[in-house]
């Protein structure tokens, strides 16, 4: 078999080396230039799929650490919101018991109540606060509404029930903000379980004392009343009027408990003080009010006169039964905070993993697609040394010729 070389392969073949060599060099110097192992996916289409996904995913958990970051703000808003409102209640209850005191003159107890306003207003602005980017952080899932408007001494509310879920992870979600009406306005009064008031128009000097459940499952919820036939006698009715079947009645004393516990009710008052015929006392499910409503309550009650025993007595008990509201409004506020801080360190939390996910990703990203420049380098000067010695050989080729054999 004879084989033919001829001048011109060995001209072709020398420059095809060559345009091979520096081809691998630009390349490479590409990839030493972005750092960046391919530029296109058809230099390699495995690494590139794999990395278009990867870029994918970690896009979208740059999403929900955007949407984690600004749920994050609004909660801690929100709690330093309520940790407000529970000093200003704090204060409403301290100047509720000085307010109290039987010593007072009714000016200084103007005084108090003008305080008490001042606090309720306080409060109001508490509940308008807004997240620093123009959304109100207790108008539920409305945006550019004013929650809480006061209307003469009457609050609305315009905001809505509403709470938005934000993902923060792949399935995982975390409550925003709690609607204002869940926060303000339905905050169970009395001690939250029941709550006992005198009759408003009570004509006597009579003071509820205290009105227990002694057993729930007797009581269950009942609305029921103390009604005073004498300033010594007494029936137990349904609150809305009818006497019960059969009648409870009884004789009372200044401190006695009543009813007698044989009545099987499961409640007892204890009144003091002298009652007129009429007078009643009632306890009843706790109700919900709004808690602007209860500061309201309590500076009328400060403001009101007390010129005669009755007013006296019609004070002291709208006096208690305020203290008991703002009370149980105070442990409101703690349960709505203790929701929020839970909601918060589950954000910290899931920070930390998702930084972590991001961390691996990002990791096996760079092994896919970033080059090692220390070996980029070198190769570079490996090419190099071989263009070199291909444009060696092709100028060898080129000062050769067939009839240098002749």
């Amino acid at each position: 078999m004879t084989l033919r070389i001829s001048t011109a392969g060995l001209h072709a073949q020398g420059l095809a080396a060559l345009l091979r060599h520096q081809s691998e060099i630009a390349r490479t110097q590409q990839q030493i230039t972005t750092g960046k192992r391919f530029s296109q996916a058809k230099e390699d289409p495995v690494a590139a799929s794999s990395a278009q996904r990867l870029d994918h995913v970690l896009a979208m958990l740059g999403e929900y650490r955007r949407g984690a970051e600004q749920v994050d703000n609004r909660l801690r808003l929100q709690e330093e919101a309520l940790a407000d409102a529970g000093d200003m209640l704090s204060r409403a209850r301290e100047l509720a018991i000085q307010g109290n005191n039987a010593p007072l003159s009714d000016n200084d107890r103007k005084a108090i109540a003008a305080e008490i306003r001042q606090l309720r207003a306080g409060l109001i602005s508490v509940a308008n606060r807004d997240d620093g980017n123009g959304r109100r952080l207790f108008a539920g899932t409305r945006d550019g509404v004013v929650p809480f408007v006061d209307n003469a001494g009457s609050v609305s509310y315009l905001g809505d029930d509403g709470q938005n879920n934000v993902d923060i992870a792949p399935e995982i979600a975390v409550a925003d903000t709690d609607p204002g009406s869940a926060v303000f306005l339905r905050v169970r009064t009395g001690d939250g379980y029941s709550r006992a008031s005198a009759g408003g128009a009570n004509a006597g000097s009579g003071v509820l004392e205290e009105a227990s459940v002694g057993d729930p499952a007797a009581w269950n919820g009942r609305a029921l009343s103390v009604r005073f036939t004498s300033a010594t006698d007494y029936e137990v009715v349904d609150a809305s009027g009818p006497a019960l079947s059969p009648p409870v009645t009884g004789t009372w004393s200044s401190g006695q408990a009543i009813p007698d516990p044989a009545a099987g009710l499961g409640v007892q008052f204890r009144i003091s003080g002298v009652p007129a015929a009429g007078d009643t006392f009632s306890i009843e499910r706790a109700p919900t009010r709004d808690v602007f409503a209860t500061l309201d309550m309590l500076a009328d009650a400060l403001e009101a006169p007390s010129g005669t025993s009755a007013d006296a007595a019609r004070r002291a008990n709208a006096m208690a039964s305020a203290i008991g509201d703002i009370a149980t409004a105070q442990d409101h506020m703690l349960t709505v905070r203790s929701g929020t801080g839970m909601r918060l360190q589950e954000l910290d939390r899931t920070a930390e993993r998702r930084s972590s996910e991001e961390v691996t990703l990002a990791g096996t990203l760079s092994e896919l697609r970033d080059i090692d420049l220390a070996e980029a380098v070198s190769r570079l000067s490996l090419e190099m040394t071989a263009l070199e010695a291909a444009q060696k050989s092709l100028l060898r080729v080129q000062g050769l010729s067939l009839f240098d054999q002749l």
